[in-house]
């Protein structure tokens, strides 16, 4: 109800308006007897200040023209006067107030009690909120009713637009997946959300979007660009909750069209079955996603036994159309390691880059480790590690994506039944060469040449007669100068960049390296104490991951 309505009620029987007539349109809600001036504790939005101006009698006028705006701020609808013996007509000052503020100045008659007017105007609000709560009640038995029916997401669509007679689109912002009544209104290219302020009603966040649109011309058979015609579309913008870190809309094209309280507890029942059908995809997929981690995990540690089991495994992740297959290994580290929680949005962007390049693969994830299978024709369809680089370097500079590191291993090309060999490589290239300096490579096991004399040992333990002594007694005794000489080796024998890495001064990276020479005998700079160290290095790394 707004102030306008108010004054057909009864109690306002040859009541007039005096001052602040632009203001007849405020929303009117609650009513209450002005009593003191401290209306900053008690007043609410859309009241009606019923009031004789007993209660601003000792005010100054600077102090009066205060209490004006404050309750200009809070939003008060009007301001009813009932002539008293203190003052039979309205005070100037307050009139011009009403004025300016714009909050309407009604004179009452001098015989109509409090009471009635309370009533009145309480009682109103109370049979239109019931009134309200009825259409509420049945927006959502009928929204509760299409729920049963376990509708897709383009039927919700239309039911919506039946009601509200309006095109309405869905949007998923991530996947650019885009839903709607009318085709022509989801092809927008590119949009822009300005933030509503709540209003009552309303739980879900409401914004002002202008979807962008580039045109083209067509005579039929041959069609032609328009270059720089493009025009703009308002619409109504609704997130929908998820739980998946999405930013999903329903949004509502005709926003010139002021929505009534019905359409808006419409929307609201939509939005609420919408983020119900959001929830249902994401467990499915997540149920899916459980079973197909779970599958490719037990087929790269050659759990199925037979050959059956591993055709039946291979079939229902649907990679077993052609004869080869390989593994590739992304291991990411969080250069902050505050940005923990963000290591499954990294991935999921890792995992959506590679598969748009690969489309098929299937992945295994374990903690910060991405294991990707991939079933290919011929070898020149098989992974190519410059085009991995390429992903993983443009996600390094994504601006949206935590800090990051990578090591990327790809096995060599085998069968369908040796997929424990191919996962073994590349979990080989990632013990070996894990935690080394040389960070954010992808390697082959193919290329790593006298490495692999090492891998071929049956028994790791075997290779420990083959670790110099001097190095051993050196990790043991002092690993801190240990991770010196091999920083300093794996870089190039470079001091200055060492010690960057090491977070030291590079005079502190030479007074380790000859405190390794002085006590172990160990110098570096000698080709042979510089293969030493890196081949010691190496199989302490197998033995500990062993």
């Amino acid at each position: 109800m707004n102030v306008r309505e108010a004054l057909l009620l009864p109690s306002f029987t040859e009541a007039k308006v005096i001052a602040g007539a632009n203001g007849l349109d405020n929303e009117l809600s609650s009513a209450m007897v002005l009593e003191a001036a401290d209306i900053e504790n008690w007043g609410k939005r859309g009241q009606l200040i019923i009031t004789s101006f007993f209660a601003l009698q000792e005010l100054s006028d600077s102090e009066v023209a205060r209490f004006f705006h404050t309750m200009s701020l809070i939003g008060i609808a009007a301001m009813a006067f009932k002539p008293e013996r203190l003052l039979p007509t309205a005070p100037d000052n307050i009139v011009s107030l009403c004025e300016d503020f714009g909050v309407p100045l009604i004179r009452l008659q001098p015989d109509v009690k409090y009471e009635s007017i309370m009533l009145d105007v309480l009682g109103h609000v109370l049979d239109s909120n019931l009134t309200l709560l009825n259409r509420f009640y049945d927006a959502h038995r009928h929204t509760m009713a299409l729920a049963l029916k376990q509708p897709s997401i383009p039927y919700i669509l239309s039911t919506l637009k039946n009601t509200l007679r309006m095109d309405v689109s869905y949007l998923d912002t991530t996947r650019d997946r885009r839903l709607g009544t009318d085709t022509a209104r989801t092809c927008f290219d590119a949009y822009s959300f300005t933030r509503r302020e709540p209003t009552p009603l309303q739980t879900h966040a409401y914004f002002d979007a202008t979807l962008f649109f580039n045109h083209s011309s067509n005579d039929g058979e041959n069609p032609v660009e328009t270059v720089g015609e493009t025009h703009a579309e308002s619409a109504l913008a609704v997130r929908i909750p998820s739980s998946d870190g999405i930013d999903y809309y329903l949004l509502v094209h005709e926003s010139d069209v002021e929505l009534t309280w019905l359409d808006t507890m419409t929307i609201e029942n939509i939005v609420g079955l919408l983020q119900m059908k959001i929830l249902e995809q994401n467990a499915i997929k997540q149920k899916l996603f459980i079973q197909n981690n779970d599958a490719v995990h037990d087929l790269l540690l050659e759990r199925y036994g037979t050959s059956d089991r591993i055709d039946s495994a291979l079939t229902m992740l649907g990679i077993d159309e052609y004869p080869f297959y390989e593994v590739l290994l992304v291991h990411v580290t969080l250069t902050d390691s505050a940005d923990f929680d963000r290591l499954d949005e990294l991935q999921q962007a890792i995992r959506r880059r590679i598969r748009s390049a690969y489309p098929g693969i299937v992945y295994f994830i374990n903690n910060d480790r991405l294991v990707f299978l991939h079933n290919f024709r011929s070898p020149l369809t098989r992974f190519n590690l410059e085009s991995i680089q390429e992903i993983l370097d443009k996600l390094h500079a994504s601006s949206v994506l935590p800090l990051f590191q990578h090591l990327v291993a790809l096995s060599s090309t085998v069968d369908r039944y040796a997929l424990g060999q191919a996962n073994t490589e590349v979990l080989n290239v990632y013990r070996l060469f894990n935690g080394s300096a040389d960070r954010n490579r992808a390697m082959r096991f193919e290329d790593l040449g006298v490495y692999k004399l090492m891998l071929m040992a049956g028994d790791l333990s075997q290779l420990s007669e083959y670790m110099d002594p001097r190095v051993v007694e050196l990790a043991t005794k002092q690993p801190e100068l240990l991770s010196t000489l091999v920083c300093l080796c794996e870089n190039g024998m470079d001091f200055s960049k060492t010690g960057e890495q090491l977070f030291v001064h590079s005079k502190t990276v030479r007074y380790r390296v000859e405190r390794a020479r002085q006590l172990y005998d160990i110098d570096v700079k000698n080709p042979d104490d510089f293969l030493q160290v890196m081949l010691t290095n190496k199989i302490m790394a197998l033995g500990r991951d062993s």
